[in-house]
């Protein structure tokens, strides 16, 4: 779909879309839209591997952030509710949906090469406008995603005070996460992706190995092994799993962001949907031995986890099932997921805004492209902006929206948290939704695509009616947050589509021919 070109000519920082083969330009169509062109901004040589793309998937997924955080909130969620010693249940439909989700997304890239996914996937049964006001929100999630250096910080800050009795505030942490981060992201994502593989699997290994550990001593202490798979253990019941199901499909998020390197990858109708599928069931095997180990470990006392910020970390120290050794090895694990988290989660969010910009959605600025290493460099900048500005704001203002007792990134953590996971379910819903329209005709497998992109509507709509049902009034200040910036963005691409400055119509991208 790109044109391919020499990009090492390019100067350092020239824009991409004009180091391109010539040919004419866009022509404009009636209805504001502009047809495809050789001219269409492009990263260059495609030269990233299915290592790479299975590494920027777990990386901006965490799975060992995740494991060691989010169980607390899928047994207790933010209001209590949740499903209780029932988690791994909440885990294992969790994971049903993202199989359905990701077999739908796997059969959309074996049709288009695309940076955008999201949008163009959706743009393709619901127009540009509808695809570009949904994507939009997606990548909003993602570009707002980086809240690992409030986080940090605060972890670093408590472990080298506790361990070392050195001090230093965490906003002064948190910024040097970020100074690193964003060297590295300018050396370019391959580099980036090879740290982050390597890492993910020795972690998610060793946390595997130590589940299995605390999974057999607590049966053979006499723990009952099939309570955390009875309904009757969450104090909600079914009501209470689906509870869980908000935060057990956030553990998964991140797992799409394969597809925004589709125009990085040599053959991405093979590479993309094999890495979707592989990066799926690696993370339902470890995410459900991780909660069902944590549920055993504990006694199945749901309360008692709901109640610790890290219960794996509580396993794993003295007079449990470990030492203090392994509580700093995986303290230590646990930071560095964040910094890999932080790499995913800019890569992930540049390209898409990256996608957007080229096609017209989002100011041209955006498609500004390095010519030495390929990086969008504005795209990329966008994110570490947004996370110097979060960390210095948290760090000057984040004492108006403390909560008693906890400190406020912690605070401003959790409530923009809650956003990108309502965002989430909506995103996951819409893009299955969408695969009944224009991909069921298309795909040779439509009976199979069905049933995948139904699970994924239905799974979704039961998620969020379940978190609506007795909702606080944050989460539907939360509500408005994200209808406002959907309405915004409807407004804003009909506006920019009169004017004429849409690009190409998702309409008008090149199809891959189907393997």
């Amino acid at each position: 779909m790109s044109s391919n070109s020499n990009p090492s000519e390019q100067d350092e920082g020239t824009n991409a879309a004009t180091s391109l083969s010539p040919g004419p330009g866009p022509a404009q169509a009636e209805n504001g839209v502009q047809s495809e062109s050789p001219s269409r901004a492009s990263f260059g040589d495609r030269k990233l591997g299915l290592s790479h793309v299975i590494a920027q998937s777990l990386a901006t997924n965490a799975p060992i952030f995740n494991a060691i955080t989010f169980l607390p909130l899928i047994v207790g969620g933010t209001t209590g509710n949740g499903a209780g010693s029932a988690v791994p249940l909440s885990v294992l439909f969790s994971a049903v949906t993202m199989f359905g989700v990701m077999w739908t997304l796997s059969r959309f890239s074996r049709y288009l090469d695309t940076t955008g996914s999201v949008y163009v996937f959706i743009s393709r049964s619901f127009g540009d406008r509808t695809g570009t006001a949904f994507g939009s929100l997606n990548y909003l999630s993602i570009v707002l995603g980086p809240l690992t250096p409030l986080i940090f910080g605060g972890y670093l800050q408590g472990y080298l005070s506790s361990q070392f009795g050195i001090h230093i505030s965490w906003w002064i942490l948190s910024l040097g996460l970020i100074a690193v981060s964003a060297l590295i992201l300018a050396l370019g994502v391959g580099i980036s992706t090879r740290i982050q593989l390597v890492w993910m699997l020795v972690a998610m290994l060793a946390i595997t190995a130590f589940s299995v550990v605390v999974i057999i001593r607590s049966i053979s202490g006499g723990v009952d092994a099939l309570a955390p798979f009875n309904v009757h253990s969450s104090p909600h019941g079914w009501l209470g799993v689906a509870w869980g199901m908000l935060y057990g499909l956030f553990i998964f998020a991140g797992v799409e962001s394969a597809q925004n390197l589709a125009e990085e990858t040599p053959n991405p109708k093979r590479s993309i949907p094999r890495a979707l599928m592989i990066v799926v069931g690696l993370l339902t095997v470890y995410f459900m031995l991780v909660a069902y180990a944590t549920v055993l470990g504990f006694h199945l006392d749901g309360d008692a986890i709901a109640k610790d910020a890290a219960p794996l970390l509580a396993l794993a120290a003295p007079g449990h099932y470990g030492a203090t050794w392994l509580v700093d090895v995986l303290t230590v694990m646990l930071l560095f997921d964040m910094f890999t988290l932080t790499l995913g989660t800019c890569v992930y969010g540049s390209r898409g805004l990256f996608a957007l910009a080229r096609d017209g959605r989002l100011p041209h600025a955006l498609t500004r492209v390095s010519g030495k290493r390929h990086v969008p460099t504005v795209a990329t900048a966008t994110p570490v902006v947004w996370m110097v500005a979060l960390v210095l704001g948290t760090a000057v203002a984040g004492s108006l929206f403390v909560k008693t007792g906890s400190p406020a990134y912690l605070t401003v953590f959790t409530w923009i948290g809650g956003i990108q996971g309502l965002i989430t379910a909506v995103i996951y819903g819409t893009v299955c939704l969408s695969a009944f329209g224009w991909l069921r005709r298309k795909d040779s497998h439509a009976a199979y695509l069905v049933v995948a992109a139904g699970v994924g509507v239905l799974s979704a709509c039961g998620i969020l009616f379940s978190n609506l049902y007795h909702a606080s009034a944050s989460m539907y200040v939360n509500i408005l947050i994200v209808a406002g910036f959907l309405l915004f963005s409807f407004v804003q691409s009909t506006i920019r589509r009169r004017r004429g400055q849409f690009g190409a119509s998702a309409a008008s991208l090149e199809e891959l021919e189907e393997i």
